[in-house]
Parts: structure tokens; sequence; C-alpha cells
């Protein structure tokens, strides 16, 4: 389980995450009303939580289903921006922007 700053950037969670690690790149950003509507997005998240039978419809829900202890593919994060999404097994992460 993953606790953060409530007033953090994106920028900011990059740069404390990657502690001394290269900074990521890029990071695909997705408003979360359009990667509901599309039931899918740039890292799969809301398909997976789908499929294990987690029921996503906010990004509050999103929030705690990447956060549940049990969760091992993905941290969540609250950021100003929305929540970031953290894929631990390949370092990926994605935005949903409010």
């Amino acid at each position: 389980m993953t606790t953060e700053p409530q007033d953090e950037t994106l920028a900011a969670l990059l740069r404390r995450h990657a502690a001394g690690n290269d900074l990521p790149r890029y990071v695909p950003q997705i408003r979360f009303v359009d990667a509901m509507a599309r039931g899918d997005d740039p890292l799969h998240v809301l398909p997976y939580f789908a499929d294990v039978g987690v029921q996503v419809q906010s990004m509050e829900d999103l929030l705690e289903a990447c956060n549940d202890p049990a969760e091992e593919e993905f941290d969540g994060f609250r950021v100003d921006e929305g929540v970031a999404v953290y894929l631990a097994i390949d370092g990926q992460w994605l935005l949903f922007t409010h």
C-alpha cells in the first residue's frame, strides 16, 4: 500500500519515486472518463481490474484497487492532475486525468 502527499504533482512524484534511477521519458495520459467510455487505457489497467473482478467506477475506486494490499501488479498515487498508476512489473507509468 502506498501513501503520498495529496498536493504532489506528477513530475514531483516521478522524481521522488525514481530515487536515483532514470526518470521515465514518456508517461501516457488519458482522461478517466474517456478510458471508462472505451473500457481500456494504454496500460490496460481497467480491463485488468475487470478481469480479476474488481469494479472500478471512479478515480477513487481506481486508487483503492491499485493500493489494495493483495494487488501486486499496480501501485496508485493521487497527484494534482488525477491518479498516477505504476505498473510494477516493468516500471511503466500512466496518468488518469480528471
